[in-house]
C-alpha cells in the first residue's frame, strides 16, 4: 500500500489583492524565476506578476496559434505542451510540472506555436508581455533567469531527442527516473508519485505503444523494481532502474 505518494497538485499560493502574487513566500522560489535574484528584484516582479484562474484536467492554458500574452510559472498542478501534425494527431512535447516555465513558443512571432493543457487541477502564474521590457530594464538578472530557463529545456530536448532512438524499455525508464528526479527537487517523494498521464500519453510522449507502455510497467514490476498501483507508482530499486540506461552521447 501506497503511503503519502507526492501528489504534483498540493503546492498552494497565497494571494494578495487584484490576484498579485507574492514570489517572497513562494515555495518554488529556489527554481522558479526568483532564483538567485535579491530581495529587492523579487518584489519588482512580484509587482507585476499575475495569478490566473485554476483549470481543470483538459482545459487549454493557452491554444495553437492564440496571441503571446506573456512567460507563464506552472505553480501546481502539471499540464502538457502538445503539438498537432497536419493529419490532427496530437504530439506531447514535454510535460511541465511546479516551477517550470512555459509561453516560450509564443516569443518569435508573439503567437503560440503549440498549445498547453493542464493535465490536472492546476494554477499558473503569468509574467505579462506588456512588462517585460520595464522588468528588463529594472531587473537585468531576470533576463539571466529567462535564459537559464530557456537552456534547460534545450538540454531536455536534447536528451528527449536522443531517447527517442533508445529502447523502449530506456525511454520509459529514463521518463520515471526523470520525473523522481524533478519531483524531488520540488520537495515531493521521490519514489512514490502519481503519475498526471494516462499509459496513453505516457506512450505518445515516449513514441510507444500503448500496450508496450503498460508491458514494459508490469515487466518492471516483476523484476522488482516498481510497484504500480493504478497511476500510482513506487519506486523500489532506483539502482535497478538507472541500470537500465545505458551511457548517452
Amino acid at each position: 500500500m501506497l503511503r503519502n505518494p507526492a501528489s504534483i497538485y498540493l503546492v498552494k499560493q497565497p494571494l494578495t489583492k487584484n490576484n498579485q502574487v507574492s514570489c517572497n513566500n513562494c515555495a518554488l522560489d529556489n527554481i522558479c524565476l526568483p532564483r538567485g535574484l535579491s530581495k529587492t528584484e523579487i518584489n519588482d516582479i512580484s509587482e507585476v506578476v499575475r495569478a490566473k484562474r485554476v483549470l481543470q484536467r483538459g482545459e487549454f492554458i493557452y491554444h495553437e496559434g492564440d496571441n503571446f500574452k506573456g512567460i507563464l510559472a506552472i505553480k501546481s498542478g502539471s499540464a502538457k505542451l502538445v503539438a498537432n501534425d497536419q493529419h490532427g494527431n496530437e504530439h506531447i512535447l514535454n510535460i511541465l510540472l511546479p516551477g517550470e516555465l512555459l509561453g516560450f513558443d509564443g516569443l518569435s512571432d508573439e503567437k503560440h506555436s503549440c498549445a498547453a493543457i493542464a493535465l490536472e487541477t492546476t494554477s499558473f502564474c503569468l509574467l505579462p508581455a506588456d512588462n517585460m521590457e520595464e522588468l528588463f530594464v529594472n531587473v537585468p538578472s531576470l533576463t539571466r533567469e529567462l535564459f537559464r530557463h530557456t537552456g534547460e529545456k534545450m538540454s531536455e530536448d536534447k536528451n528527449q531527442l536522443i531517447l527517442s532512438k533508445r529502447p523502449a524499455e530506456e525511454r520509459l525508464a529514463y521518463f520515471l527516473i526523470s520525473l523522481s528526479e524533478r519531483l524531488k527537487r520540488r520537495g515531493f517523494s521521490a519514489s512514490e508519485f502519481k503519475l498526471s498521464l494516462t499509459r496513453q500519453e505516457i506512450g505518445n510522449h515516449l513514441g510507444l505503444a500503448l500496450e508496450t507502455i503498460s508491458r514494459l510497467l508490469k515487466k518492471f514490476q516483476d523484476d522488482g523494481v516498481i510497484l504500480v498501483q493504478n497511476r500510482f507508482i513506487t519506486i523500489t530499486n532506483l539502482a535497478a532502474l538507472k541500470k537500465m540506461l545505458v551511457e548517452q552521447d
